[in-house]
């Protein structure tokens, strides 16, 4: 067998031989490069698909910030005169003082629509938008898009029905598709559309494609084709022989310009982030007090719990343009509805996407891509000035000067046509020919130092987590400091398998073992794959940190270890179906805890045997939470810390207010439902809703609720059925006046 310093030897050997030849290496090296960006395989890979997403993304918000400077507004007022909104475009937005019957209260009087908005919790009586569209038009909307499912048959159908009748050809409803579990525990798209009385009444010309497609591997709106059809969007575009169903925001246009529908595949030209489109609340069509403005007694205009101004003045209103002659999009604002896709310039209401695409076609502005056949061009011309720079040039530091300034002007070149001509060229490929080609011979230079780290990471890696030994290794310094002790905030997660004990004593040992190990191997991989570090077994469990050794930020790790519990989640349900019916294999269940606190990281141990570490309350109550799984009949529990800092990522159930034991101060805790943007049950909310009365004391209309509740979930519902329980025992013995709604463990 080879030692490991004669293959060091004999690599070094071979490096410097090939620098030798370096000129006839970066001759091969630039054919090969060239010849590799034409692929599509690569084109096509996850890394650079997403690096080419966000190079888009950047370019909208910096022409966004650049247009918004007000240096660069006054020497250059004809560059910065970007169109924001359109002005025959208006939306009207189901906001969150939309669903707050409180402030809706003093109104009721003003309208029957007001009265129906507030009989009770979303979804509103069907019967209410009948009166919209009466509003709207009355007001002067030409064409008005509706951005709501009207899937199921209600009270109220037939009165919105009859208002269609009244304004035909001026309504676009929208259709939508949602995933849904086969029973082969894979999933399959289901279509939604309006029933059949309002589908018949509106035709298949007034109903429009209301979901958004986020571009692949990176989640965000970017790109829509402006025709699609009932095939593609079920799964099968292989099948499908034309485009037959119109997005919903093209035929809304359609319908307003009375011309045939736009075609096409379009780069979204987001003109702003959300909040682009003044939004009018829906209640205001029909209060004339909150057009003019509520005051108070300080004569000030009223403001909710929001800070949000309940009633003030709206000019738009005064003057009667609000909604004349305009496109008209309807849909729901308000965060609680999580109808938000994330986008190049943030999250954003579904319905303002709509209308964000209505506006760029109205003014004829589409983003377009550069056709392809261009492509290898650009990429040419960029890897001969990589490949003269690297020959003419041996001084590394004017290479890198030279080559950033290439690499700086082509970015700019990017910005300036995305800005003024609208057109997006590529820039991942074309980067990454120049750098790749211009890193090969640097990297060279330095490849028997990287050789050398790489033999020393490959020893570390065996007895300490990757990114403690990326620390040692790279940097030396900040490690030092951290073995001497600490103070970071971090994201702790703490994993155990259920009933371990009981299981370890009745299987035979190299079988745990080998089952510990499969089991192991994929909740690893996902706490690596999300940036963490693995700081420990502790026997069946698994300790993991983000933060400790390097932070990209307290929301982002704290993104990672929810994330991670997520995926640990399906990882186990994955291994379970493995397992399911081998005689050597029993299935396993898990808790998981994650909390997000301020812990003390370093070095702890004896001389002899030191462990990199993280210690404090902070890790502590990660475990009390893991440990209070069983308790709550859930698989991750989730603290509010952590949960405040990963709301808009992720959907949360609430849990409980607990007070564990050893503490006197509650905390919220949640679980984890999914990623942000997956439909939401409808029994979400009104779960939430009980527990506000539970928490307001209201025991016998919070029982009740969470009776529905759990009536919806087929009885099946843990945590219904526990606050069922509460609220029996507090009307048998009422809490103390000051209680704050908080359960205190008596177990660890």
């Amino acid at each position: 067998m080879i030692s490991m310093s004669k293959l060091v030897r004999k690599a070094n050997h071979l490096l410097r031989t090939l620098h030798r030849f370096r000129t006839t290496l970066l001759v091969v090296a630039s054919l090969l490069v060239f010849g590799a960006t034409q692929v599509p395989w690569l084109a096509n890979r996850e890394s650079l698909v997403k690096l080419e997403g966000q190079s888009l993304d950047t370019r909208f918000r910096l022409r966004r910030d650049i247009s918004n400077n007000g240096l660069f507004q006054r020497y250059f007022p004809e560059m910065a005169a970007y169109d924001f909104g359109h002005p025959k475009v208006a939306l009207v937005g189901i906001t969150q003082r939309s669903l707050d019957q409180g402030l809706l209260e003093p109104f009721l009087k003003d309208s029957k629509a007001i009265e129906l908005m507030a009989s009770g919790a979303w979804p509103f009586p069907r019967a209410t938008y009948a009166y919209v569209l009466d509003r709207l038009f009355e007001l002067g909307a030409k064409t008005v898009a509706m951005d709501i499912l009207f899937a199921s048959n209600r009270e109220g159908d037939e009165a919105f029905n009859e208002a269609l009748k009244r304004h035909a050809g001026k309504v676009v409803l929208g259709r939508t598709k949602v995933s849904e579990a086969n029973e082969s525990g894979g999933k399959h798209w289901q279509i939604v559309t309006p029933n059949s009385l309002l589908a018949e009444t509106v035709g298949p010309d007034g109903i429009g494609f209301v979901f958004f497609e986020p571009d692949k591997f990176g989640g965000v709106v970017r790109r829509v084709d402006l025709r699609t059809s009932q095939m593609k969007e079920s799964g099968f575009p292989e099948m499908s022989t034309e485009d037959d169903w119109i997005r919903f925001a093209p035929l809304a246009v359609s319908k307003f310009l009375g011309q045939p529908p736009a075609e096409g595949h379009h780069i979204i030209n987001y003109q702003g982030g959300a909040g682009t489109f003044h939004v009018y609340p829906i209640e205001e069509l029909f209060s004339e007090r909150l057009i003019r403005g509520v005051k108070g007694p300080d004569g000030d205009y009223l403001k909710g719990a929001d800070g949000e101004y309940i009633g003030k003045p709206d000019p738009s209103y005064e003057e009667g343009n609000a909604f004349k002659d305009k496109l008209v999009f309807l849909g729901p604002i308000a965060e609680t509805m999580h109808d938000e896709h994330s986008t190049p310039l943030g999250y954003m209401p579904g319905v303002e996407i709509h209308a964000q695409l209505a506006a760029a076609l109205l003014a004829n502005k589409p983003i377009l891509e550069l056709p392809q056949r261009y492509e290898r061009w650009i990429v040419l011309g960029l890897v001969v000035i990589a490949f003269l720079l690297l020959l003419k040039i041996e001084r590394v530091f004017a290479r890198l000067a030279l080559g950033g300034a290439v690499v700086g002007g082509y970015l700019i070149l990017a910005l300036v046509l995305f800005w003024t001509q609208r057109l997006a060229i590529p820039i991942a490929i074309p980067m990454l020919a120049m750098l790749f080609i211009s890193g090969s011979i640097t990297a060279l230079d330095f490849a028997v130092e990287q050789l050398e780290r790489a033999h020393v990471r490959s020893v570390l890696d065996k007895y300490v987590s990757s990114n403690v030994a990326s620390l040692v290794i790279g940097q030396g310094d900040s490690f030092e400091t951290a073995l001497r002790g600490v103070t970071k905030p971090v994201s702790v997660l703490f994993s155990d398998i259920r009933s371990f004990t009981t299981w370890s004593e009745s299987c035979p040992s190299e079988q745990l073992v080998a089952q510990l190990n499969e089991y192991f191997l994929p909740m690893v991989d996902k706490v690596l794959t999300q940036g963490g570090t693995l700081q420990k077994f502790i026997g069946d469990a698994i300790m993991a940190v983000w933060g400790d050794t390097h932070s990209l930020g307290l929301d982002v790790d704290a993104r990672g270890a929810v994330r991670a519990a997520i995926q640990m989640r399906e990882a186990l349900k994955v291994a379970n179906a493995g397992w399911r019916g081998r005689p050597d294999r029993m299935e396993l269940s898990t808790g998981i805890g994650i909390n997000h606190g301020r812990v003390v990281v370093g070095e702890v141990g004896h001389p002899q045997r030191m462990e990199f570490t993280v210690l404090g309350d902070g890790v502590n109550l990660a475990a009390r939470l893991e440990s209070s799984t069983k308790q709550f009949g859930c698989d991750i529990l989730v603290g509010e810390t952590a949960e405040a800092l990963t709301r808009d990522h992720f959907v949360f159930r609430r849990i409980d207010r607990v007070v564990f034991k050893g503490k006197t101060e509650p905390i919220d805790v949640f679980t984890p439902m999914g990623e942000a943007g997956i439909l939401v049950p409808d029994w979400l909310g009104r779960y939430h809703g009980a527990i506000d009365l539970y928490r307001n004391q209201e025991f016998q209309e919070a029982k009740t609720k969470f009776g529905e509740v759990l009536e919806e979930l087929g009885g099946q519902d843990f945590m219904s059925k526990w606050y069922q329980k509460r609220c029996d025992h507090f009307m048998a013995e009422p809490p103390a006046p000051d209680w704050n709604g908080s359960w205190v463990l008596s177990e660890k």
